[in-house]
């Protein structure tokens, strides 16, 4: 284990941890919600710091993230515990399922876990030719100094940093971290609270942050929503979500994705139909109505003989030409030029907010 950076002593007893919005309450000898940060001594500790649950090299667009260095290559990395315990969770055998609680327990005891260090990751990016690392698979946000040791040094050599997440970190955690961090998926979940506990995940200040991000520390920011049939795929969920990022900035893309029930971990969940295209259609109409410029969905196939559903195609905002076109992740440059070090439509001029 490794002193953390983000946390403040009680004056009593106990500990603050300063890493995410929950900002828990720690005793002696106790972890927070997310089982990764033990209070020993009054003083803070990370469990999982170089704790790895794998590397995996992914196209950029599977972060997804589809105007950021569009074709590029990244080397995807993990590590245990979360601070939601979401029932459509893809990856609950290293956030809150059994195999994570497995891991950290043994975490919590004494013992010399086999730790990879930020050089070795930094080393092994370098080596299978991938020019960014994105941090991923479970909640980054609950590991901030790990994240911040490898994306600072990844920065050094010249690589992009990714951080893909449910946008919970803290005021001090989007501080400590962001001047490391090139680019950012959020998981816009739902809008309302009641929305957020019916998945099990927490509502905290999300939209406070998201905003903080894009305009305080002008990080590349695109958003997903994975719309749900009866959580968060009616009308005027929708439409309260489109209208706050309509207000942030009209530009950020917009990732609208497909509920499959037998990926849930949740039994309850497992009972919920396939979200309907027809929804995913309604979703894309509503933020083209309040004024979004970028929207893309992506809709795997629910039996063997549907196809595959999607808007990937990035569409000039004023002239409407195709100027990015994809084909299941894998992008080709139709009419971009850089001109006076912005990226702008080769039709028509447009700047176009994409980072080539």
């Amino acid at each position: 284990m490794k002193k953390a950076k983000l946390f403040k002593k009680l004056s009593s007893s106990g500990v603050k941890c300063l890493a995410c919005q929950r900002y828990c309450l720690i005793s002696e000898g106790q972890v927070g919600f997310c089982k990764t940060r033990l209070n020993k001594n009054d003083k803070l500790y990370t469990l999982t710091y170089g704790i790895l649950n794998g590397f995996q090299i992914d196209p950029i667009e599977k972060k997804p993230l589809y105007h950021f260095y569009p074709g590029s290559l990244v080397l995807s990395l993990g590590s245990f515990g979360c601070n939601y315990r979401c029932k459509q969770c893809l990856n609950p055998h290293c956030s809150w399922g059994k195999e994570a609680n497995r891991v950290l327990g043994d975490l919590k005891k004494e013992g010399k876990p086999k730790i990879t260090s930020p050089k070795e990751v930094v080393k092994l990016a370098l080596e299978k030719n991938c020019p960014g690392i994105a941090f991923t698979y479970n909640e980054p946000a609950i590991w901030p100094e790990y994240v911040y040791d490898v994306a600072k040094l990844a920065k050094k050599k010249g690589l992009l940093t990714v951080f893909v997440t449910n946008g919970s970190w803290s005021k001090e955690g989007l501080k400590y971290l962001a001047p490391v961090i090139d680019a950012l998926n959020i998981d816009i979940k739902g809008f309302y609270k009641e929305t957020l506990e019916k998945m099990g995940a927490f509502y905290g200040e999300v939209f406070k942050m998201t905003k903080r991000a894009v305009k305080k520390y002008k990080i590349h920011t695109e958003l997903t929503t994975l719309v749900i049939p009866t959580i968060n795929d009616s009308s005027k969920e929708l439409k309260k979500i489109t209208n706050w990022i309509k207000k942030i900035d009209p530009e950020i893309p917009w990732h609208l994705s497909r509920f499959d029930p037998s990926l849930s971990p949740s039994k309850s969940f497992k009972k919920l139909p396939f979200t309907p295209i027809k929804t995913l259609e309604k979703a894309y109409k509503i933020g083209k109505k309040a004024g979004l410029k970028h929207i893309y969905i992506w809709a795997p196939a629910k039996t063997w003989n549907e196809s595959l559903y999607s808007k990937e195609d990035t569409i000039c905002p004023q002239c409407e030409e195709l100027v990015i076109k994809r084909e299941a992740w894998r992008p080709t440059l139709v009419k971009i030029k850089k001109e006076d070090g912005k990226i702008k439509c080769r039709n028509c001029g447009y700047s176009l907010k994409l980072w080539l």
